[in-house]
């Protein structure tokens, strides 16, 4: 298999992802939810970039324990920590 071709498939398991998570992110816009940290940063700001996990309805700051947790498993995303407060979800104290 060619390397163009892992490269595509890579990108549209991303796409198909964040798809999922979207709806599971209580209708928030397709643009607030970023499969990079770099990516969030150039939206949200160097320092409001937040890991939100889905089925938890918690978020988590870059240094502490839960932040990037189930990123392999696609539970969570790279957002703004204003698009996951004006959700109503809640800083995470520690990994649930």
């Amino acid at each position: 298999m060619s390397m163009k071709k892992l490269t595509i498939g890579a990108s549209a398991a991303v796409v198909a992802a964040l798809s999922v998570a979207t709806s599971a992110f209580a209708g928030a816009a397709a643009t607030s939810l970023f499969a990079s940290e770099s990516n969030a940063r150039s939206v949200c700001g160097q320092t409001n970039v937040v890991w939100a996990v889905f089925d938890s309805g918690h978020y988590y700051k870059p240094g502490s324990p839960g932040y990037e947790w189930g990123k392999g498993e696609r539970k969570g995303a790279y957002t703004c920590e204003k698009a996951v407060k004006s959700k109503g979800w809640h800083l995470a104290k520690n990994i649930q």
